[in-house]
């Protein structure tokens, strides 16, 4: 079974990416202890787990799933 930490860490870099190129800004990495935080314009994540990521408040059960979410929020 592997780290909670290491997995979090894959998908805030993963996710860090996508909101870069959808933005076109950095966003803004806040780390607590129990999650991570990006925020860049009008988004804002809370990545908990790989399967527990807050997409403006929006439950998103994988990383796949939180990316489609920034797609949509972009396209509206």
């Amino acid at each position: 079974m592997a780290n909670i930490h290491f997995l979090r860490k894959l998908a805030v870099d993963e996710l860090w990416d996508t909101m870069f190129f959808a933005t076109g800004e950095r966003p803004v990495k806040e780390k607590t202890p129990e999650f991570y935080v990006l925020r860049a314009e009008n988004l804002e994540m809370k990545i908990h787990s790989t399967r527990k990521v807050f997409v403006n408040g929006d439950l998103c059960r994988s990383v796949p799933e939180a990316k489609y979410a920034v797609m949509e929020i972009i396209s509206c």
